[in-house]
Parts: C-alpha cells; structure tokens; sequence
C-alpha cells in the first residue's frame, strides 16, 4: 500500500448524528487503514467533518445529482415534469427506494450546480463525488442476470424538444403518442438518441466542473460511474471517454453481490474501466458486506461470507498501487466482523 493510495469508507448520513459513536467509528475505520471519508447527503455537519479532520482523515462530500430518493420524491412530487418519461409512455414506477430524475431539465441542473458550489465553499472538503449522474436506471437490479433489458427513458415532452434541437432531427407530426415516438427514435436514430443522452451527462460534468475549480481549484471532482454490463452506456449516457478528462476520480461502483455475481466479477469489470480512465484515476468501489435491513435501504443480495469478502479484495489487491486506491461499501461494514482486519492486512502485503 502506497501513501498516495485512497483507502476510503463510504458511510451513509446517519452515521454521525451521535458525534461520539461517531468519533468511535472513525478511530476504529483508522486502525484498519482507512484514510478517507466518503458520504453523500443533501446536508452536511461541521462538526462531523472536524471530528474526521481531526483524526487526520481526508473528507469527501457527494451529491445526488439526478436522483431525489434522499428528499423522498418531493421534488419529483412538486414538479411533475421532472418524473421519467419510459419508452412505453408511462412514469418509471418506484423501484424499492429508487426512481430518477430527468436530467436535461434546467432548473434541476442550477439546483445541483447551486448545491455543489455551496459545498464546495462552505465546508471544509478535499472533493466532491457527483452520483447518480446519469439517465434514470436503478442498475443493481434491473442489471442482473436473468433480467429483461431494462426500459429506456426519458421521452418527456420537454426531453423530446432538446433532443430536436440538438440533433436537427424531426419527430413525424403523425407520432402523437409517446410510445410511437420513442419507437421512432429507438428504430430510426438510436445513435442519435444515445449520443444525446452522453452530451447531455458530459455538458452537465464540465459544467460542474467548471463551477468547482472557479470557487476550489485545489478541490477533487469524483464521479461515481456504473460499470459496462452489456452496453450500459446506452442507458445511462455515461461515457467515460469523454467523462474521465472532466473528472479527478473515477470511481466505478463495483457491487458484485447487489448484481448477484461471483466476486471474480470485479476482476473482469475493473480492467474496463482503468483502460478508458487510466490507473491513477480509478477508484474501485467494492462491497464489503450484504445489507440486512433490507425494507430500509433495499435488496444488496445474499449474505457475504468472510472469504467472499477476501476474494473480492484479491480481485483489486494485484494492481492495487497503480489504482487511486479503493472505496469500500459501506464502511461500516468492515466493523466488528473481521473484514476490516482482513483488509488492512491484504492491502499491507
């Protein structure tokens, strides 16, 4: 392990609204090697942030760009068109906590953009992960073996004019109905339709970016990038050739048990990106442990052995110092169970 390397813990909000089980926490990450704090709210608390400042921790707030779970849907709930259109015309349902956002609408893009400069110029931060940037897909799920393909989306009216304008093309004035259309554009100009969906992601990152050297140069701009299963670019209009210039970390999220897939996955699926991005660039983010409070956060999938747990890590541990590093999920997952020890020796060798 090199001391450039980014050994993170992702953990969710809730994880310091006790300040002292939280000092308690960040002392035990520390122990096993952790140096890095990754979390994503809609708020955030100085003083949790001192407390992992103080314990000589980097600290990585995220945003949920294109995703309104963590307000419960209000937003989506107050402004109807910003609900994803499929390609069959109706409302992508409600999928365990998960739904999207449509990502071209404008006053959703300032409220991120605003959201992400007050970050940035309020707390005391080494860099901001931008999540959920991307079109609505609640991949984890809808990507696992044994899936149909998932829906394409969003054919909203609002979607449909950008898409006109941007491209030149002209959608029949005979196709009134959403489906119609969305067939239209799937059968006729699919690549059109998916060049769209990347330019629209990549427009949005550079001007994050952009928004963030102007207030933090010094700040790091991660991104958390779902992995290639069978053409996904398609659906979430990541591209990663055009996102990985734009961005400091990248950061694919590599959950092998959610996907219900052998940890020998993370192997395959971790070469594909470091190839686009580039080593030094590439965070993997691994799982650590299934979630048994499943009502609550959803379905992670079966329950992780110990020695699932290892063999995950041995898929990152062979080029581990030529990556950025590695971000597990969730931290609190290496706590009172082995895994954190396991991991601070695994990565020690």
């Amino acid at each position: 392990m090199t001391s450039t390397n980014l050994i993170g813990a992702f953990l969710f909000p809730n994880a310091w609204e006790d300040k002292e089980h939280f000092r308690r926490l960040i002392s035990d990450l520390c122990h096993f090697g952790i140096n890095a704090i990754v979390t994503e709210s809609d708020e955030y608390d100085e003083r949790a942030i001192a407390i992992v400042r103080e314990a000589g921790l980097s600290f990585y707030a995220g945003v949920a760009c294109f995703s309104d779970h963590g307000q419960k849907f209000r937003k989506l709930t107050k402004r109807p068109a910003l609900w994803p259109i499929l390609q069959t015309g109706d409302r992508r349902p409600q999928m365990e906590w998960y739904i999207g956002v449509t990502p071209t609408d404008p006053i959703h893009q300032r409220d991120i953009l605003s959201r992400v400069r007050s970050i940035a110029t309020t707390y005391h931060v080494d860099g901001i992960f931008l999540d959920f940037i991307r079109w609505p897909l609640h991949w984890e799920i809808e990507l696992r073996p044994g899936q149909r393909h998932p829906l394409d989306s969003s054919f909203d009216a609002k979607t449909l004019e950008l898409f006109q304008a941007q491209t030149g093309l002209q959608l029949p004035a005979e196709l009134a109905a959403v489906a119609q259309r969305a067939e239209w554009i799937r059968n006729l100009h699919n690549q059109a339709w998916v060049d769209f969906k990347c330019k629209v992601i990549t427009d949005f990152v550079r001007e994050v970016r952009q928004s963030v050297r102007g207030a933090r140069p010094d700040l790091a701009l991660g991104l958390f990038i779902v992995p290639d299963i069978g053409g996904t670019e398609a659906l979430t209009g990541q591209k990663l050739s055009e996102l990985a210039p734009l961005a400091d970390l990248i950061a694919p999220m590599l959950y092998h048990n959610i996907l219900l897939r052998p940890a020998s996955w993370v192997g395959e699926a971790l070469p594909k990106v470091v190839k686009v991005a580039g080593a030094k660039k590439t965070l993997p983010v691994v799982q650590a442990d299934s979630n048994r409070e499943t009502k609550v956060l959803g379905d992670w999938g079966p329950p992780m052995s110990l020695e699932n747990w290892k063999a995950t890590l041995a898929e990152v541990r062979g080029n581990f110092d030529s990556l950025a590093g590695l971000l597990v999920f969730p931290g609190t997952s290496l706590i009172g169970n082995g895994r954190g020890e396991l991991m601070r020796n695994m990565l020690a060798t």
